[in-house]
């Protein structure tokens, strides 16, 4: 399979954006984290909530730019689904 410079590119500016995106998505559930146990689930769900959007964001950019699927194992891993 034979990728161009541009979707390589594109593809590299998507992970950046899903990074940022992913930061911010950490810095708020850590912002609404109360320290409590009964806060801890939520945390978690949003934490993984995170980690899916960005491994999605991931293999879109990558589906997109005639990269492959990404990293779909490691988003079945993490969500019991492959979409």
């Amino acid at each position: 399979m034979s990728t161009t410079f541009l979707q390589e590119q594109s593809h590299k500016a998507a992970i950046v954006a899903a990074s940022a995106d992913h930061q911010v998505a950490l810095a708020t559930a850590k912002a609404a984290y109360s320290g409590l146990a009964a806060g801890w689930a939520a945390y978690d769900v949003a934490v993984k909530a995170a980690d899916a959007a960005k491994m999605r964001a991931i293999i879109a950019s990558a589906t997109l730019n005639s990269l492959g699927s990404g990293p779909s194992q490691s988003l079945f891993w993490l969500t019991g689904s492959w979409i």
